[in-house]
């Protein structure tokens, strides 16, 4: 009997969770670098980097922000996306190729990635601008240490590892981006964003159009009342929020103000059930769109 397009959708993931691991020891240990293509832009990829099984798997994965930012960028002519936590530099080429109204300025502190990063958006000449270091300071956590494609922030102390010295401040990072365009605070920083966001909340949201942040309150660093602080700034802001699962399917969309509030303590109980079963959906990415720009993108495409 012939096998359907769901079946065989899940037994090539059987195959690749098995096979994979193996695929990446083999890379780490030789030293090869992965060549691969974001947006039709050629990239490489250091060896334990795992986006190409993720979005071979998920095709959503780490992709489906390219189709909002284009969006938004032909509605406004020129957005500048400030990318914490930069990584290679996989989002930065894929909001650029996106469209030619986009600027980046990717920040990134882990000086192992930092290569590939400035590497893969060499080419993009002035629409790119490279920040070396951390944003923060983040809580007592000062020691960072790398995992295969991603790192975090340890506590305590760390005897292989430096502790963080210098951070760059939001208000210092906002100063140095351009103005007269729509800005994206894009935020992926390894537990922090939550702490971020509501410490930093009334320079970023003055600034930025756009929040598409990390939301993962289960595994959040930092302050853990951040997480009832962020949803109290975010429906009091008039801001309508979208939400994505880890794998970039649309969940839903919350209007401002009390749908936003009762909206994210749902999602955010939803989250550790989530953690607390058979782990499927881990974490959410969150669009928080000001009033304007969110009636400008409910209007129908021409």
């Amino acid at each position: 009997m012939a096998l359907n397009v769901r079946r065989r959708r899940y037994l090539g993931r059987l195959a690749g969770y098995a096979v994979n691991p193996l695929r990446t020891r083999v890379r780490t240990m030789v030293g090869r670098d992965q060549r691969y293509s974001i947006g039709g832009q050629p990239v490489v990829l250091p060896p334990a980097h795992q986006l190409p099984f993720y979005q071979h798997r998920d095709p959503t994965y780490d992709s489906y922000a390219e189709a909002l930012v284009r969006r938004i960028a032909s509605i406004v002519g020129h957005v500048h996306v400030v990318d914490l936590g930069a990584n290679v530099g996989d989002t930065a080429v894929g909001v650029l190729e996106a469209h030619p109204g986009v600027s980046v300025t990717c920040v990134e502190g882990d000086v192992g990635f930092l290569t590939y990063l400035h590497t893969n958006t060499s080419g993009y000449g002035e629409r790119v601008q490279v920040l070396e270091g951390f944003v923060g300071p983040v809580g007592n956590r000062r020691h960072y240490r790398r995992a295969g494609g991603t790192g975090g922030f340890q506590g305590g102390t760390a005897q292989d590892q430096a502790p963080v010295e210098e951070w760059i401040r939001p208000a210092e990072l906002l100063a140095s981006v351009p103005r007269d365009r729509t800005l994206v605070w894009k935020s992926d920083i390894d537990g922090f964003d939550i702490h971020v966001l509501a410490e930093h909340w009334e320079r970023i949201s003055s600034a930025c159009d756009v929040l598409w942040f990390e939301y993962d309150p289960v595994a959040t660093l930092g302050d853990r009342a951040d997480v009832g602080r962020l949803i109290d700034l975010l429906a009091d802001s008039g801001r309508v929020v979208h939400a994505y699962d880890n794998l970039g399917r649309r969940l839903v969309t919350l209007e401002a103000g009390v749908p936003v509030r009762t909206g994210l303590q749902s999602l955010t109980s939803w989250l550790h059930q989530q953690r607390h079963g058979h782990v499927t959906v881990p974490y959410l990415d969150l669009w928080a769109v000001t009033p304007t720009l969110a009636a400008a993108l409910a209007e129908p495409t021409g």
